[in-house]
């Protein structure tokens, strides 16, 4: 009973939480939540990797949008951070070209001011998907820091105390790290549904529509709820999960070809409402969505691994900073934070 009254729960909740449309509704984060997490490779801590862990990214990947509707600043501040709306010329609002965001989050909110709009309107999509990365990277750091104060306590003469001190602010982390990454992992997936990267985010709108696209609002829902909930299982999503990639670039680039790709696949999306595929579902209109949905699982995968590598060279410390990995391998000890 208790399984039945939370599937209809859930199924309601995109009706009953109004605001911004939602990326992916529900089911699809925690599908791409869950798939992503299910294909950690085995060098990622193992509390990330146990089933448990599977299922709460997945359900964690939908905290920002159950939390929404909390109230003001909060709604104001945050909501924008879902969305980029990018121009058919390929600017944010006039503002800077997607092909060449600004480094920070000031600098993208001066630019976009300048042209008459800020990144409250514009929305700030790419800049929490790299927040969210950094902060994951420190996470990581100071894992791989507590856990080699613990794997070499012997050699540095740790007290009992100091021992549990340790083991403590290990648990912590990982909770923390949980936390983090599932919350994050909602953007990186926000960031693979084509509307949420394009000024056409409920409909055509505003301005030329030389195809005669849909203008009323309704779509978004359509598209990534009601669509996705009706026709996509986990194995669809499962099946086109590739091998790890590695980011060969700084993360601002990496985050803004992850949307310009995304970008591009907007006026796909319109066709194939225009044809009425999102109502009847084709095959076609099916692999198109199923593959989005996966674009996004083996995103989030593949940053969570460019992550952990990340932390071995995060600088930790006072006065004298060393890379984590001296910590994890013994060279140093991580000050203790913890004291009873």
């Amino acid at each position: 009973m208790r399984n039945l009254l939370l599937a209809g729960f859930l199924a309601l909740l995109p009706v009953v939480l109004p605001g911004h449309a939602f990326a992916w509704g529900y089911v699809g984060h925690q599908m791409i939540g869950e798939v992503a997490a299910r294909h950690f490779p085995a060098e990622l801590p193992a509390f990330l990797r146990n089933p448990q862990a599977v299922r709460r990214i997945g359900l964690l990947s939908q905290e920002p949008d159950v939390s929404r509707n909390s109230g003001q600043p909060h709604d104001a501040d945050l909501d924008p951070g879902h969305f980029l709306d990018v121009s058919d010329d390929g600017s944010v609002l006039g503002g800077s070209k997607l092909s060449a965001l600004p480094p920070t989050r000031e600098d993208y909110d001066t630019a976009l001011r300048g042209a008459g709009s800020d990144e409250y309107k514009a929305g700030f999509l790419p800049y929490n998907i790299m927040d969210g990365w950094e902060q994951l990277v420190h996470d990581f750091a100071l894992l791989r820091a507590y856990r080699g104060a613990l794997a070499h306590a012997r050699n540095f003469h740790l007290t009992p105390k100091d021992r549990r001190g340790y083991t403590e602010l290990v648990s912590l982390r990982e909770l923390i790290i949980l936390r983090d990454l599932g919350t994050w992992a909602h953007f990186v997936e926000d960031a693979s549904q084509p509307m949420h990267a394009s000024v056409h985010y409920n409909g055509w709108g505003n301005g030329p529509n030389p195809e005669g696209f849909v203008t009323t609002p309704g779509l978004h829902a359509k598209f990534e709820s009601a669509f996705v909930n009706a026709n996509v299982r986990q194995a669809d999503i499962e099946a086109l999960i590739v091998p790890f990639h590695h980011c060969d670039d700084t993360v601002l680039a990496c985050t803004g070809q992850y949307l310009t790709a995304t970008n591009r696949q907007v006026l796909k999306l319109y066709q194939f409402d225009k044809q009425g595929a999102f109502d009847t579902p084709t095959p076609e209109s099916k692999a198109f969505v199923v593959e989005r949905l996966a674009v996004a699982a083996n995103m989030l995968r593949d940053m969570v691994v460019d992550a952990w590598h990340a932390s071995a060279e995060v600088p930790l410390g006072g006065q004298t900073r060393l890379p984590a990995a001296d910590y994890e391998t013994g060279k140093a000890l991580i000050v203790l934070q913890s004291r009873d």
